[in-house]
């Protein structure tokens, strides 16, 4: 067995010999076997010496083991081998390399740590063989040392045993507030000089060394009492220098919130806080008109206050109340005087400032002929005169009202009955016309209507100050010989005409009759109750005289017409036609007839009713004037309590420029000859129309 030592990189010119003395055989050949036999080392077939192929490292393999064979008589003859170890020796070809580079190395270490404090360990390692010599013997040390972030840049913070690489810190006072991390460049250096170089980050990680602050370091806020919960009131910033968990950072109210009434919204990462309500306000409560609350903000271990003063604002929320809010009066004479004081009314509103100033007024539906006032301090006083038996019992509502905005307003309801006054005398029950016919012998009772001869009364007081009345007539009146009033005892009176009476001396008589209530002191009045005097056809028809007035026009128009009538047209009618013409410029052409029989003695005794019979003649027919004489007559004999009506009076005609034509039908009938309503007609009608038959029977023997 043969062993060698061949140096580290040897020369493949390098051999090696198996013995100091030669041995002579006869041609013996070498083989040599084993793994890196013929690529890493060859060996010499005639001289058995061993040569290496390449440069070898050690650090690759160190020991290489062979089997080397002889065989003589030119390998045909005997074999003899050997064991061959061949071991490389070590050179300094390796520099130091650091474990973590070139990325790897970072270390961490609290900040305010003391000096000694272990950071981190910066180890390399040497391929070559540290049994040998000094070349894989390694000393550490720094060579750079800059803080990435802060002012301690270039200070030598930390240190590094040479021997193991250990990273510690060197001086007291790190900071991260300050600096966050630095940054060493370690040199690792082994025994024949070779250099190994890496670069550290060492990140100093924060302590809870600081106290969370408040930005602002007041708090004053108005808060509306209508706000809503929820709403958010005020935000609030805090500072933290610490990182992480330390620099998260919680809110909260902590004193002046005994019903709760806020809340705190904590926003940590972002170091803020929302103050928030969280119940509705009331600012009429005790207490609540302002809040001095402390809200603290904490971090893990540190916390500080903040006062902050919360004022509440008032708002109009509450409605003037009235106490009492229905009031009823004794009752009150109606004749108070104005001015009177009735009744004081006072509300309140629990508001503040202009919320709470309160202006009174009555309500205009409830007082709608504005009897009453109320000024400022809520004394309500009579305004005009009252009148019971115009509003007998008042309900006033009274209207408070604030100065808020918008404004509230609250009522109270004043009930006030009146004491009735006697103020109103009788008077009659219904508007009597009474008619007394002429020519009726006395005692008649009078009727005052169609439907009684009662005269009754009625008064307008209270029933007190009301019936039984009593009626009578003047002292001058009592007797005379004209008419007679009885009071009857039972709220009624009977008026009877004593003698016969005729209205062609006097139409009318007036009677003036006295009526008194009960009332203290009793009211009496006078009312006259006009008495007329009916007409009785009496007296012999006397010829009058007949006015025509007629413009000039007009009265050609007319002529012609009657001409055409008495030449007998079988229509029987002459009228004035709205088509003629020459009529389209005649407007509001006026024909008025004034004829009376009896030589103007006899009238009508009704002129309401004399209205409606002059109103009819204005529309009867245009068929004949007989057939229009027969309607009057008719209805005279329909009506006998209206005296006879024979009088025509007006006409009206209006031209064709009127959109309405003719207001009237102007027209007179002549009379068809053969029929029933010719002159026979007329003589039936009495001794009275004979004149009238006499013109028509003229006008048919003559030419106009």
């Amino acid at each position: 067995s043969w062993m060698c030592d061949l140096p580290h990189h040897s020369s493949i010119n390098r051999f090696l010999k198996l013995n100091n003395t030669t041995i002579h055989w006869k041609l013996p050949g070498y083989s040599l076997h084993g793994q890196g036999a013929e690529s890493e080392f060859i060996i010499d077939e005639v001289t058995g010496r061993i040569y290496a192929q390449r440069t070898l490292d050690r650090e690759a393999r160190a020991v290489w083991r062979f089997v080397v064979l002889a065989t003589d008589e030119g390998g045909e003859g005997l074999t003899g081998f050997t064991d061959v170890i061949i071991n490389v020796w070590d050179i300094n070809d390796n520099a130091p390399i650091f474990a973590c580079a070139p990325d790897s190395c970072h270390g961490d270490v609290s900040e305010n740590s003391p000096p000694g404090t272990s950071v981190m360990e910066m180890t390399a390692t040497d391929l070559d063989d540290a049994a040998v010599g000094q070349n894989a013997m390694l000393a550490y040390r720094i060579v750079g040392n800059a803080a990435l972030n802060g002012a301690n840049s270039g200070a030598d913070v930390f240190s590094i045993n040479p021997a193991t690489g250990a990273v510690s810190v060197a001086m007291s006072g790190l900071d991260r507030e300050q600096t966050d991390s630095y940054v060493l460049v370690v040199e690792a250096r082994d025994g024949g000089g070779m250099i190994g170089t890496a670069t550290a980050t060492i990140h100093v990680t924060d302590v809870n060394d600081h106290v969370p602050r408040f930005l602002d370091r007041t708090c004053s806020i108005r808060i509306p009492e209508s706000s809503e919960p929820n709403t958010p009131i005020i935000e609030l910033a805090a500072e933290d220098a610490d990182a992480g968990e330390n620099g998260q950072l919680t809110f909260s109210v902590v004193a002046g919130d005994p019903e709760q009434k806020f809340y705190m919204v904590s926003h940590r990462q972002e170091q803020r806080g929302t103050l928030r309500l969280k119940k509705h306000l009331d600012y009429e409560r005790p207490g609540e008109q302002r809040f001095n609350l402390t809200i603290k903000v904490e971090d893990m271990q540190y916390s500080s206050l903040l006062h902050c003063t919360l004022e509440i604002e008032d708002c109009n929320d509450h409605v003037p109340v009235f106490i009492p809010h229905f009031i009823q009066l004794p009752a009150v004479r109606e004749d108070v005087a104005p001015g009177t004081s009735v009744a004081s009314v006072a509300a309140s509103d629990l508001d503040s400032g202009f919320n709470r100033e309160i202006t009174y007024s009555i309500a205009s539906e409830s007082d709608l002929y504005h009897l009453f006032s109320v000024d400022q301090s809520g004394l309500v006083t009579v305004a005009s005169e009252l009148d019971r038996e115009k509003v007998a019992l008042h309900h006033l509502v009274i209207l408070a009202t604030d100065h808020g905005t918008p404004p509230l307003t609250g009522t109270a309801t004043i009930q006030m009955a009146l004491l009735d006054v006697n103020d109103n005398g009788p008077e009659f029950e219904a508007a009597y016309a009474p008619i007394v016919w002429e020519n009726v012998l006395g005692p008649q009772v009078v009727r005052l209507n169609q439907s009684s001869t009662l005269l009754k009364a009625v008064d307008r007081d209270s029933e007190e100050n009301g019936s039984p009345f009593s009626f009578s007539v003047p002292l001058e009146y009592r007797y005379s010989n004209d008419f007679h009033l009885q009071d009857n005892g039972n709220d009624t009176a009977t008026i009877t005409a004593l003698r016969a009476f005729d209205r062609e001396r006097q139409k009318e008589f007036l009677l003036p009759v006295i009526m008194t209530d009960r009332g203290s002191p009793p009211k009496t009045v006078t009312n006259t109750l006009t008495i007329t005097i009916g007409d009785e056809n009496d007296h012999a028809h006397i010829a009058g005289q007949k006015k025509v007035f007629i413009n000039l026009l007009l009265l050609g128009i007319f002529l012609y017409t009657r001409w055409r009538s008495y030449k007998g047209l079988k229509e029987g009618v002459y009228h004035v036609s709205a088509h003629h013409d020459g009529w389209e410029d005649i407007r509001e052409n006026v024909l008025n007839y004034d004829e009376e029989g009896g030589g103007e003695e006899d009238q009508t005794a009704n002129p309401s009713r004399a209205a409606q019979l002059a109103r009819k003649s204005l529309s009867f027919s245009s068929q004949d004037l007989a057939r229009y004489l027969c309607e009057i007559i008719r209805d005279a004999d329909q009506h006998p309590e209206t005296a006879p009506f024979d009088s025509l009076q007006v006409f009206s005609t209006e031209g064709g420029g009127s959109l309405a034509g003719s207001l009237s039908s102007f027209s007179s009938a002549g009379l068809e000859e053969g029929t029933a309503a010719g002159h026979e007609c007329l003589k039936e009608w009495g001794p009275r129309f004979e004149k009238l038959k006499a013109l028509y029977e003229r006008a048919e023997g003559s030419d106009l």
